[in-house]
């Protein structure tokens, strides 16, 4: 019984050493491709968020391409850049009644997962109810969460995060039994 013990801590030791070496030799190569810095998406999405920010109205229905807003970190009332595009938004949708609106809140990493859902459903609530304030019909905008699950980068910087605290909008001409 004392040699059983004895060669399985020798039996231990042995692959442990292995491992271990094994290890630095992989850390040591100088092919590891390293992390950039900063994600380039994050430049791509501000530069895209604010070109599509100056669509007319009748960009906007053309391409059916909506900016999306971002959040301050915790926050869930709307930013104020926002309100120009949602007034564009409202009178697009009271115009056009075949029209409707699909809301999808989002956060950042920051948070358990039960308050990021809430709180990307909040934002996205905040954005429906301005809408209505605006006349547009309550049943003709969805909302919905996807807390922290569908980033857009990676990037857990600060500006990854805020890039990843949105609102995203999605115009469609569906009935909503073929959408949900």
């Amino acid at each position: 019984m004392k040699w059983v013990k004895l060669g399985a801590l020798l039996v231990c030791a042995c692959l442990w050493a292995g491992c271990a070496s094994y290890r630095t030799q992989e850390t040591d190569d100088a092919n590891i491709p390293t992390v950039a810095e900063r994600d380039p998406i994050i430049d791509l999405e501000a530069r895209r968020n604010q070109k599509l920010l100056q669509q007319s109205e009748e960009e906007m229905v053309a391409s059916m391409t909506l900016p999306d807003i971002t959040y301050p970190f915790d926050s869930i009332r709307p930013p104020d850049y926002s309100y120009e595009f949602l007034d564009k938004l409202a009178n697009i949708l009271n115009t056009r009644p075949s029209m409707k609106l699909v809301i999808e809140g989002n956060s950042d990493v920051v948070g358990d997962k039960d308050y990021n859902y809430w709180l990307g459903a909040s934002r996205a609530a905040a954005m429906k109810s301005y809408l209505v304030s605006r006349g547009v019909q309550a049943d003709r905008i969805r909302i919905h969460s996807y807390g922290a699950d569908r980033p857009i980068t990676l990037d857990n910087s600060s500006e990854g995060r805020q890039t990843n605290r949105r609102v995203h909008f999605v115009l469609t001409t569906r009935e909503w039994q073929s959408v949900y």
